[in-house]
């Protein structure tokens, strides 16, 4: 049956293309500015390293990497400062990731919900105290001390919390100099541990210690609170929720938020410098951790600077050959903490 309405023809049910907008000329001026600057420091560091792989790649070899540092430029090799680095890695994650992991979890997880048990704690000190009387035991004493002490807490803990998360966040951008002034204030002065291995390795965990924090409360935010709620619904308390619910679901953005750290730190030298690092020694250092202490503070940054400023050519090619080894641990770091983060990182 025939309703006498006319149908519009098919050109015009089709959508009209969205007339293009002018670009103001500020517009094609800022983009083309925004892309010079780009294409010039894509040039200069292309420029940088072909520069280093061309002066490097000759003097690269197995007579390098085995040999101590020498005074004969056809004689010193690097393995002083590889051997140096590798203890002092190994110092700096055994101090940093304890450290950072645990006030991580705290500061995010555990800090605010303090304040909140007041009233729980408040009852039971009451209950204690009226059960006990005058005659009570050493044990209900103890136990009474206990509860006062994290009433006093849990008063001042939000305002402590808050004051170490800001100073946190202004300590990951101070300058890596800064960092060695305090190393040599509190770590070799104050502390008394002399010029070594053990004192460059605390340094570098004080500085990677605020990167490690924030980015592992990053990977801990992004666990969905209902996995913990969901375990302490089931029956268990909020310490283990976190430590066998959420810190498992988070631990692949922890590592590789620590990994990311530890490749700053190994190329760092101005604290070190400021610690006292050697530029120059015939020693071997020992890959034992334990003899940190009494063993010189050699590191790859340090012997590259001590070669790039010798007046020789020789001894450039082989600061060339440094960079490019430790440019090469830093691409393997990279790359390990990008494999962890696409292959662990979950979805939520």
């Amino acid at each position: 049956m025939a309703t006498g309405v006319a149908r519009p023809p098919e050109a015009a049910l089709r959508p009209r293309p969205l007339a293009r907008r002018r670009r103001r000329p500020a517009d094609i001026a800022f983009h083309a500015g925004v892309l010079s600057a780009v294409v010039v420091a894509l040039g200069v560091l292309a420029w940088l390293a072909i520069s280093i792989l061309v002066a490097g790649l000759p003097a690269l070899d197995l007579h390098f990497l085995t040999q101590k540092t020498s005074a004969s430029p056809a004689h010193a090799g690097f393995n002083s400062a590889l051997r140096g680095s590798f203890v002092l890695m190994l110092i700096t994650m055994a101090v940093a990731i304890p450290v950072g992991f645990a006030a991580a979890v705290y500061l995010e997880k555990l800090a605010g919900h303090e304040a909140t048990r007041l009233p729980v704690l408040r009852r039971r000190l009451a209950a204690l105290t009226a059960a006990g009387g005058e005659g009570r035991s050493a044990g209900r004493a103890l136990a009474a001390a206990w509860i006062r002490a994290r009433l006093a807490w849990g008063r001042v803990s939000p305002g402590v919390a808050r004051v170490i998360e800001v100073n946190i966040s202004n300590l990951a951008a101070v300058p890596s100099i800064i960092y060695g002034l305090l190393g040599l204030a509190v770590v070799v002065t104050f502390a008394g541990i002399q010029k070594s291995l053990l004192a460059g390795g605390l340094t570098l965990a004080i500085l990677v210690l605020p990167i490690i924090i924030i980015a592992s409360r990053e990977a801990l935010r992004a666990v969905p609170v209902s996995i913990e709620q969901g375990a302490m619904a089931l029956g268990a308390t909020r310490l283990q929720a976190v430590v066998r619910q959420v810190v498992p679901a988070a631990f692949p953005g922890m590592l590789t938020g620590t990994i990311l750290a530890l490749s700053r730190a190994i190329g760092e030298s101005a604290p070190l410098i400021v610690v006292g690092g050697i530029v120059f020694g015939t020693a071997v250092p020992s890959i034992n951790p334990l003899q940190a202490g009494e063993t010189p503070l050699f590191a790859m940054p340090l012997q590259i600077f001590f070669w790039a400023q010798d007046p020789r050519a020789e001894f450039h090619e082989l600061a060339a050959a440094g960079i490019i080894v430790l440019l090469g641990m830093l691409v393997v770091m990279n790359a390990l903490a990008i494999w962890l983060r696409n292959r662990f990182t979950r979805r939520w």
